[in-house]
């Protein structure tokens, strides 16, 4: 395995990962499938270098025995050295490991709903409000952040975490997090996203409740909910800047079409990338191996 095989997933890793330094500040229905599309490029690409990696150190020993001569289904028969071999396999059970707890704990957290429950109301002094992708969707929120809303900021809450599952905003915060245990470089990216999905939440509970200073409110109630496993909370995204959106909307810096073509062109980018790394990677699954 060359350094000229890697090149495409590197290239693809370090664009996107240099991505997260600039705050690109795109329409919020804009910017989710673009930077969920980039950040599952990059962690795409990192993932097929890795595990492609690994594979050929812990198989090369089996595929060089002269008593596999026989077997064609193992193609990752070029020598990967002892160091890369190493350093792959440390970050592909890394990455595996994590993206399983994330899973895990989505998981969890579905199943300790009941079904069809489209709310429920938790015990507990801290302020939180959550969205969980149950069948039927199902709002979870504590007593502590009831107890300090009024009963219109209680309607937006419900109604920015309504929006959340109405608009499936927990596919891109999962495919976020994701992307993220896979490369945590991605990070920047990530919550840039998941900024955007707070914020298309809030213009919607804001035109179900048709008052955006109360949605304002609401939101300055919350805080940071419990890990959830790549779903969305009330609390999340910059909350200074989204009250900020909501009270001043004119202020909003909205994407340029300068800036929106430069971001499409750099996950366009992204995405070649992604596909000339998999040709790479399907040539070497289809080359020939000889024996003498």
């Amino acid at each position: 395995m060359t350094a000229t095989f890697a090149l495409p997933a590197a290239l693809v890793v370090a664009l996107v990962s240099l991505m997260g330094l600039v705050d690109w500040r795109l329409r919020p229905r804009l910017a989710m499938p673009m930077l969920a599309g980039a950040m599952a490029a990059a962690s795409g690409a990192f993932l097929v270098i890795v595990f492609g990696a690994a594979a050929g150190f812990a198989l090369g020993p089996v595929r060089s025995s002269a008593s596999m001569a026989w077997c064609q289904a193992i193609p990752l028969h070029h020598q990967v050295e002892p160091l890369v071999g190493v350093a792959a396999s440390g970050a592909s059970v890394a990455a595996a490991f994590r993206i399983g707890r994330i899973l895990l704990a989505r998981r969890r957290t579905v199943r300790s709903i009941n079904q069809g429950d489209r709310f429920s109301i938790v015990e507990s002094t801290d302020r939180f409000a959550y969205a969980v992708p149950t069948h039927e969707g199902c709002v979870v929120v504590s007593t502590g952040l009831l107890n300090s809303l009024s009963t219109a900021e209680r309607r937006a809450v419900f109604a920015h975490e309504r929006a959340h599952l109405q608009l499936s905003h927990h596919h891109f915060t999962l495919t976020a997090e994701l992307a993220v245990a896979a490369l945590p470089t991605l990070r920047p990216l990530a919550n840039q996203l998941r900024h955007a999905t707070e914020r298309a939440a809030d213009e919607a509970a804001a035109r179900s409740v048709q008052d955006r200073s109360v949605v304002a409110r609401a939101i300055t109630h919350a805080v940071l909910g419990p890990a959830t496993g790549g779903l969305s909370s009330l609390g999340g995204g910059s909350v200074p800047r989204r009250v900020e959106a909501l009270l001043w909307p004119q202020r909003e810096k909205l994407a340029s079409r300068r800036t929106s073509l430069a971001a499409t062109s750099l996950i366009a980018m992204a995405v070649l990338g992604l596909v000339m790394q998999l040709h790479h990677f399907g040539e070497l699954i289809n080359h020939p191996v000889s024996y003498t």
